[in-house]
């Protein structure tokens, strides 16, 4: 039979003695983790603050219909897009837009504006239909401001170096150089920034890393380009147009001079002759008389031929003029389509 074990209580004090020293930290444990796992968020948000601010402005933004299309039309990629929205676009008619969009340059037309910051692109609404595209290339225009502004430095910096290299070195047009030379007086200092943005919207080909550098923004930057032709074409037409009419006229201004010198010198030449067979006829020299008549008659000839073609050209030289003034008048036209404000010349 075993021994059998009595089932005693024990003491308080031996109770106590069972009993750990100190209670558990457990509270502690789970406090040090949630602490840490703040940590890490406030750590990954400091990092990623704005990725953050463009969660919570898409999340709370709503494109309208006209903004919307402009992405479709540019061909902007999800991150484009991403980056047009986060600016909140507006098209304003010219005297909202000149609040918004100003430049130290009296004599630039401003046609959009990037709030630095991802503060705003404002674009101005330009209905002239000769025009069309103007809006789109200068969405997409801004849209790469926003773009550079979120480059790195070591992004920045590479990319600057090759836009210089190729724009100093490549066939760029008087225009660009006008447009990149009126950057120079009204934002100093933005020198590639502007290039960035002209190179990406406004060149037809670019060296292949650059090609593969706006692929970040553009299904077919190409089409972007070809809108900016469209409607750069109808000033540069234009203005190809009346500098040939001015060259013509030049030409003609100097024949008709040349030609009404020589109408004087043959009225001298007719009149002296004139004065001659009077005398003769006076004289009764009749003889000598009408040897001379066709010598004279040949001098009145030339003239009269001469006065007909000095008329023809000062009526080809009138049309010209009238031709030329209606190209003047519809390049004020145009002018006045993308002018808020006075005395501008175009930029972005």
């Amino acid at each position: 039979m075993p021994p059998r074990t009595n089932n005693l209580k024990p003491t308080p004090a031996q109770f106590r003695n069972q009993l750990p020293s100190k209670p558990a930290n457990y509270w502690l444990y789970g406090s040090f983790s949630l602490i840490l796992a703040l940590c890490a968020v406030l750590a990954w948000a400091l990092f990623n603050i704005t990725t953050l601010k463009d969660w919570y402005v898409l999340a709370t933004y709503h494109p309208p219909a006209v903004i919307t299309q402009l992405a479709v039309d540019d061909g902007m990629t999800n991150y484009a897009r991403r980056l047009f929205y986060v600016n909140k676009p507006q098209i304003e008619n010219k005297s909202v837009f000149a609040t918004n969009c100003t430049s130290s340059d009296v004599s630039a037309h401003v046609i959009g504006c990037y709030h630095s910051g991802d503060n705003g692109i404002f674009l101005l609404n330009v209905t002239d239909p000769r025009l069309n595209g103007i809006i789109e290339v200068t969405a997409a225009y801004e849209m790469l401001h926003a773009g550079y502004a979120r480059l790195n430095s070591t992004e920045r910096n590479q990319l600057d170096q090759e836009m210089w290299q190729y724009y100093t070195q490549a066939n760029i047009s008087t225009a660009i150089k006008q447009q990149m030379a009126s950057y120079a007086i009204s934002e100093p200092g933005a020198r590639y920034d502007e290039l960035y943005s002209v190179l990406g919207t406004e060149v037809n080909t670019l060296p292949a890393s650059l090609e593969n550098h706006f692929k970040l923004y553009f299904n077919d930057r190409a089409a972007i380009v070809k809108q900016y032709n469209g409607y750069e074409g109808s000033f540069t037409s234009i203005e190809t147009a009346i500098n040939t009419y001015s060259a013509e006229l030049t030409s003609l201004r100097g024949q008709i001079d040349a030609q009404k010198s020589q109408l004087n010198s043959l009225l001298n030449s007719i009149n002296a002759e004139q004065s001659v067979l009077s005398n003769e006829k006076a004289n009764a020299q009749f003889a000598i008389y009408n040897s001379g008549v066709a010598g004279y008659n040949d001098l009145v000839n030339q003239y009269n031929q001469l006065v007909n073609t000095v008329r023809s050209e000062i009526t080809q030289y009138n049309q010209i003029v009238s031709a030329s003034n209606a190209l003047a008048i519809e390049d004020q036209q145009l002018v006045a389509a993308i002018t808020s404000t006075p005395s501008q010349q175009i930029t972005k």
